[in-house]
């Protein structure tokens, strides 16, 4: 194992120094601090008090690490789903549950994202909107560095598990309802961001439906944005016959441009949030339950934890349709 003396012996400093640059002291200079740090950094080296907490076999330490979308609030309804529903579970499973947000390992690499989660001590993690660029995590989550559950991205190992519901499937069905109601031609599709798993899944159960009953479909990345959803609806929504979109909040953008168009067409959601049944009209969507996505999350944690391995988990989803009457309490 690797000690402080071997960081100290590494850096040309001493054990004092590398402790003093651990623990931020301002007495130390830029360059030696630079020097410990890549010294710590080339020896992966872990403080004995982090390494003795993560070696705990039952550590009940989880961290849920959040990533936010810049085009949604900083905490929207799915993100607090989320978080209530790993909250209320720890509680009753006497866990402990720490919030890391994404904006904490922005600009780290792999070794520093590794050592700021021993820092706090984390037993397990739980992240939520994982995409394809956050391949510092998918190193991690390769290695099998702690127990983990990924909530709608497709990540499976000896001790990682996924959650989500069918996205292609559910996609599918509610395309599928919607040209069975509408009987449309073409279809105006407002996926969501490149280079996202979900997006991925959604538009290919949209192009399947599509393909399955020989409708033309334009579709466009309007990275779940309000704003790209008014702009693409004002450019393309004349010449379609009913607008599906990949997430409400894009839904509740289309129909707002449509508003101001002075123009009417069929549009459907996809999450079931409650800011929808503040629309005028009742609207078709998929409903996830997010807060039992993140229950569920919780459990498994707790059987890998127990030494169980990682398996892919399939949550249920429905086709509902949300209006104000719904949500009023």
């Amino acid at each position: 194992m690797v000690t402080i003396n071997d960081v100290a012996k590494k850096a040309g400093v001493g054990v004092s120094t590398v402790s003093k640059v651990m623990n931020n002291y301002d007495n130390v200079s830029a360059a030696t601090k630079m020097k410990v740090m890549a010294a710590i950094e080339e020896l992966d080296y872990v403080p004995n008090s982090i390494a003795s907490a993560l070696s705990t076999k039952n550590s009940k330490r989880i961290g849920l690490v959040v990533y936010i979308n810049n085009h949604r609030q900083a905490i929207d309804e799915i993100n607090m789903q989320y978080l209530f529903g790993a909250t209320n579970r720890s509680l009753e499973l006497n866990y402990e549950v720490i919030t890391i947000f994404s904006t904490e390992l922005q600009g780290k690499n792999t070794q520093e994202i590794r050592r700021h989660f021993q820092s706090l001590r984390v037993g397990a993690l739980i992240f939520y909107g994982l995409s394809k660029e956050n391949k510092e995590i998918h190193e991690l989550l390769e290695e099998d560095f702690l127990p983990s559950v990924v909530v709608d991205a497709p990540f499976s190992g000896p001790r990682t598990s996924y959650v989500m519901v069918d996205h292609i499937q559910a996609q599918y069905d509610i395309v599928e309802h919607m040209i069975k109601k509408h009987q449309p031609k073409k279809i105006l599709y407002l996926a969501g961001r490149r280079n996202g798993y979900v997006t991925d899944f959604r538009l290919q159960g949209a192009v399947n439906a599509c393909l399955d009953y020989n409708i033309e479909l334009n579709a466009h990345y309007a990275n779940f944005s309000e704003k790209e959803a008014m702009a693409l609806t004002s450019e393309y929504a004349q010449d379609a016959d009913l607008i599906v979109c990949a997430s409400d909040l894009m839904a509740i953008g289309a129909i707002s441009e449509l508003k101001k168009m002075d123009i009417f067409r069929p549009v459907c959601g996809y999450d079931g949030i409650t800011l929808l049944g503040y629309i005028e009209y009742r609207i078709d969507t998929v409903k996830q339950d997010f807060y039992k996505i993140s229950v569920d999350a919780i459990d498994e944690i707790g059987r890998l934890l127990e030494g169980g391995s990682g398996e892919a988990i399939t949550m249920p989803h429905e086709i509902i349709s949300i209006q104000y009457e719904d949500i009023i309490l």
